[in-house]
């Protein structure tokens, strides 16, 4: 029974916490002060675990200084923060691997997978019509190509050196491909070129942008009649195979059926392309408008 010399007992071996009710207790001196236990008969029978006496347990308390504590959870910050800035290497270069390969796939599927445009073989099979292969035109790249059909047929002229001769239009084919490099032109000039005695050759080629006529090139496709048509004559093969050029055209769809014909001068006025000599033959050609022929110098 607990009385109160009992919590007398306790208060002389135990220390009172000052901040609150609980009572630290010593347990050995609260042991060593209670008198010993009276007992006069004990009988123990078939038990191997009997203890008589106080029994005293020892507690061992481990307390660390909060510095130590404190450097121990501040290395494993260090180490966390390390082992992050690793992760975030790591994902870097996960994804700039990942966009090189995605870049190298768009060039697969854009440059070797889908069909590219190509220079139009327009199929005509004659022995007066000659294709770049055919005069060793120099190779080209990077082409601009014609949304077609397109609308006008526009003649020029070369201004140089007259041929009626098959090899004698090829060195002249190439010496005129080697000044409009000279020009910038990246190529000949000229979609196709007419020789005399009817020799056609395949300039730039039936889809491909020409460079002759200013502010025309992207709706027409230019012939240029290899002379100086000032002074040089036509000759009636030329005029039939450029017509069988141009009929050509409108069959495989570069040339609308409603086609024009032009001379170069009567869209880029007061000027001499193709020249008079030709320019007096236009009227050969059924699609032929003589609008502002006028404006076409004559020397």
């Amino acid at each position: 029974m607990w009385t109160p010399n009992d919590e007398n007992s306790i208060e002389e071996h135990g220390r009172i916490n000052g901040t609150s009710n609980v009572v630290v207790l010593d347990e050995r001196a609260i042991a060593a002060a209670m008198p010993a236990p009276n007992v006069a008969n004990l009988n123990v029978t078939k038990s191997s675990k009997v203890h008589i006496g106080p029994k005293f347990v020892s507690v061992t308390q481990n307390v660390q200084n909060a510095e130590m504590v404190k450097g121990r959870f501040l290395g494993l910050e260090l180490v966390s923060s390390k082992r992050a800035r690793r992760l975030r290497c790591s994902v870097a270069i996960f994804i700039c691997w990942a966009l090189i390969v995605a870049i190298g796939l768009m060039i697969y599927v854009i440059y070797i997978t889908l069909p590219r445009q190509m220079r139009l073989d327009i199929g005509l099979n004659e022995t007066w019509y000659l294709r770049r292969v055919d005069w060793d035109a120099i190779t080209t790249y990077g082409d601009e190509y014609l949304d077609l059909p397109v609308t006008n047929v526009v003649i020029g002229h070369s201004a140089g050196n007259y041929c009626n001769q098959r090899d004698q239009c090829i060195d002249e084919m190439k010496l005129i491909q080697q000044q409009h490099l000279r020009n910038d032109w990246r190529d000949i000039g000229p979609n196709f070129l007419v020789g005399g005695n009817g020799y056609v050759f395949e300039g730039r080629g039936a889809n491909v942008f020409g460079v002759m006529v200013r502010g025309n090139n992207g709706r027409s496709i230019s012939v240029m009649f290899i002379g100086n048509y000032l002074m040089d004559e036509t000759d009636q093969l030329q005029l039939n195979h450029t017509q069988i050029l141009v009929d050509r055209l409108v069959e495989i769809g570069v040339l609308r059926p409603d086609y024009v014909l032009l001379g170069q001068c009567q869209l880029d006025f007061d000027t001499i392309p193709p020249g008079p000599n030709v320019m007096n033959r236009l009227d050969f050609f059924p699609h032929w408008v003589p609008k502002d022929r006028n404006r076409c110098l004559r020397w």
